[in-house]
């Protein structure tokens, strides 16, 4: 399963287009067949930052997408809206590789995610792999809607696991929060015994609230 980024932010004093622009984008490729969404960051970014988010089955599907919208005027056409906008930001792209495991849902997460990028120390990445699959475990049975943990391919990230947990809405991420605040605890404790991995950014995202609105 493959995950699809682009991250944008506005320039003060352009919300109106800015949100335009956003919206637009994604209805250009739900218009190609194309499983995209946006989600906003509410925490841990220096500005609020906008994900334009898709998800394909598998590589191949990516880039079949991919060709059919570069060869479509109205992608062309929303893509140099955005080049042409003081209103947008470009901030980040990357795609990323969901981990065996950590595929069960081939499909955007509904609501809230927690966003956890971690860089391996050299040759501990199996060690890091492991310790996400027991993370896993824990984070479900405490009532997260899904996990996933994913390789990162270029961006600010290059390198680096991400690793996600989903719930519903933010009334949900707090009672998992606290729900697993004693068996979070005691995991990074014996995790930092001896940690395989350094974490590079913690984010909250959600749904928007005014981006297509």
């Amino acid at each position: 399963m493959i995950l699809s980024s682009n991250v944008f932010a506005a320039n003060p004093g352009h919300a109106n287009e800015f949100t335009g622009l956003m919206a637009n984008m994604v209805g250009v490729m739900h218009d190609h067949g194309v499983q995209a969404g946006i989600k906003v960051s509410i925490s841990g970014t220096s500005t609020t930052e906008v994900f334009i988010n898709s998800m394909f089955p598998n590589m191949t599907a990516f880039a079949e997408a991919t060709a059919n919208m570069r060869q479509s005027s109205t992608w062309v056409d929303a893509f140099m809206a955005l080049g042409n906008s003081a209103a947008a930001v470009p901030v980040d792209s990357f795609i990323a590789e969901v981990m065996p495991g950590f595929d069960e849902s081939p499909s955007l997460s509904e609501g809230v995610i927690m966003v956890n990028m971690w860089r391996p120390h050299p040759g501990r990445l199996a060690d890091l792999k492991a310790g996400m699959a027991i993370a896993k475990d824990m984070h479900m049975a405490h009532g997260a809607s899904a996990v996933r943990a994913y390789q990162v391919y270029g961006g600010r990230y290059n390198g680096c696991f991400g690793y996600n947990v989903s719930m519903v809405d933010m009334a949900a991420m707090g009672s998992w929060w606290d729900a697993g605040r004693e068996d979070n605890e005691k995991f990074f404790d014996e995790a930092g015994k001896d940690p395989s991995a350094e974490v590079q950014a913690q984010i909250i995202m959600d749904n928007p609230a005014v981006i297509g609105k």
